[in-house]
């Protein structure tokens, strides 16, 4: 990343291509400097058919899924599309899809807003899509999303993305100079970094309260973005911090 000559922090994006590079045009454009160094690859897997008998909800959480799962929503047709906000819900407009239910929060909270809304609209029995990768399968986070809505009607979750280390990863982070900071956006992405002999960052901000947990392990100053706010926001935050 070179020396660091800027008032303002440089940035480590990790996610995966071509989000990596997405998100470091629009810090950019914000002021702040980043370089997207992805921590790890996204391998689609076949998505079955999901049409049941019912009130169908879909829960779309990252816009990874949404990239997936999209082309199949008509075919679904749900009743509900529940989005995380703003990416995710601005993911499916691209699409000329809008969602019913939106959070700020993580689908916890996405969770208790579905809840909200059912009970308003007195729907009994709502059956639920959760579309998300291999590694969000085993997050806390989304266990106790499931628990919630598996009080109101069955939930089906599937993993519609595979995510990989990607070969080149320990080449690309030993070229880091610091200091610098790091932005996560998955569990998986959090432990691929810091299993590699890459320089210490300066500060973490974390995307989702499950990648918040897991990067907490390694790096004790770990904070949780607030989605509610721009991420450029957060990091020039942070940059300024001592």
């Amino acid at each position: 990343m070179g020396a660091y000559n800027s008032p303002v922090l440089p940035w480590v994006i990790t996610r995966a291509e071509p989000d990596a590079g997405r998100v470091c045009d629009e810090l950019r454009r914000a002021g702040v400097e980043a370089l997207p160094v992805p921590c790890i690859e996204r391998v689609p897997c076949e998505v079955p058919a999901w049409r049941p008998d019912g009130h169908r909800v879909v829960l779309l959480t990252s816009v990874a899924t949404v990239e997936v799962v999209g082309p199949r929503l008509r075919l679904s047709a749900p009743d509900e599309l529940a989005a995380l906000a703003p990416a995710s819900a601005a993911a499916l407009s691209s699409l000329g899809y809008r969602a019913t239910i939106e959070s700020h929060g993580g689908v916890l909270e996405l969770a208790a807003r579905i809840e909200d809304r059912l009970r308003e609209r007195s729907i009994g029995e709502p059956l639920f899509w959760y579309p998300t990768s291999d590694a969000g399968l085993s997050t806390e986070e989304q266990r106790a999303a499931v628990r919630r809505l598996e009080a109101l009607g069955p939930v089906t979750r599937t993993a519609v993305y595979e995510t990989r280390r990607p070969e080149s990863l320990d080449r690309q982070l030993a070229r880091l100079a610091p200091p610098f900071g790091v932005v996560f956006a998955s569990p998986s992405a959090v432990e691929n970094f810091f299993a590699t002999r890459a320089a210490v960052p300066e500060r973490v901000v974390c995307w989702g309260h499950s990648t918040f947990t897991a990067a907490r392990r390694f790096f004790d100053r770990a904070i949780e973005h607030d989605r509610a706010h721009p991420l450029a926001d957060t990091l020039t935050q942070e940059s300024t911090h001592g």
